[in-house]
């Protein structure tokens, strides 16, 4: 089976966070001529984003592009499509900018396609680190550095250290919602899956959240494709927040009577409203607002 993968990674800013993750895939155990990685910018101002395509341009396989002036940066899924269309493999890696890739994340997501078969996407796990901790000359293929960096609090985990899907994720496929496991910063699919599933919807460009899900739906869903989870597929969230913004943060991600992207899913996907509602429950989180019955 000949194995390809198209890595698609929008980023913004924060270009210091992209070094580390570009040094994470030159670092990849399995063949560099079997994958590709794909920067789509969002109208970034920092001027070191082009800086670090030039460094890792003869390392790794990278295509660069500039979006024009966007009505809104934080424009993921218009961004992520963008990707696919100029996706020269047949699996497309979806991660952020900010996650490192262990060594052998490319080896074991190609191992479980072998094992398991075409019909499949994949979901990995997430590792929650300081990006002050993150010494860029160590990220090797040996994963010692990073394996052994402090675990830490993440908002972008509601605040728990482990990444918050476990307990329920390694159920896969035998878990209610198996769609509600799938996070960009670390999904697999086919892109003709993809394709078929009618590609990311824009309309939850804007705002975070839950983009991500509404694809896995679609793919799994729709299209009966299986998920599976894939533990050794780790990727490295890098987070810059100290304790004074984290809780802020934590309030803002939990709020989600705010977010549309929320309430939208919720009209999209029958029964995800009712299984948020026990997720966050078991994530302890009391002070979630949920939407109005």
């Amino acid at each position: 089976m000949n194995i390809r993968f198209s890595i698609i990674i929008p980023c913004y800013n924060n270009a210091d966070l992209l070094r580390n993750v570009l040094q994470g895939y030159s670092t990849q155990t399995t063949p560099k001529e079997s994958y590709e990685v794909i920067l789509i910018d969002n109208n970034s101002s920092d001027p070191n984003i082009i800086s670090c395509y030039n460094e890792y341009k003869n390392k790794v396989n990278i295509t660069l592009v500039f979006r024009p002036v966007l009505a809104n940066p934080f424009a993921l899924n218009s961004a992520r499509n963008l990707g696919l269309r100029i996706a020269k493999n047949n699996w497309c890696i979806f991660t952020d900018s900010d996650c490192i890739p262990s060594p052998s994340y490319l080896m074991q997501i190609s191992t479980t396609i072998s094992n398991k078969g075409k019909y499949i996407c994949m979901a990995g796990l997430r590792e929650f680190i300081h990006s002050k901790d993150v010494d860029i000359t160590k990220i090797d293929t040996s994963n010692s550095h990073l394996s052994n960096c402090p675990r830490i609090k993440s908002p972008s985990n509601y605040g728990l250290i482990r990444d918050r899907r476990l307990g329920k994720i390694e159920l896969l496929p035998n878990t209610e919602q198996p769609w509600g496991h799938f996070y960009g910063c670390n999904m697999v699919f086919k892109k003709q899956d993809i394709i078929n599933a009618g590609l990311f919807d824009e309309q939850y460009d804007g705002t975070w959240g839950y983009d991500d899900i509404d694809l896995a739906y679609r793919v799994i869903h729709t299209l009966g494709v299986e998920p599976v989870f894939i533990k050794e597929a780790v990727v490295y969230h890098q987070d810059k927040v100290c304790s004074d913004t984290s809780a802020s943060e934590i309030k803002n991600r939990i709020e989600k009577i705010n977010n549309p992207n929320y309430k939208y899913i919720c009209k999209k996907i029958p029964g995800y409203y009712e299984f948020s509602l026990r997720e966050f429950k078991r994530f302890g989180l009391s002070e979630f607002q949920s939407l109005p019955k």
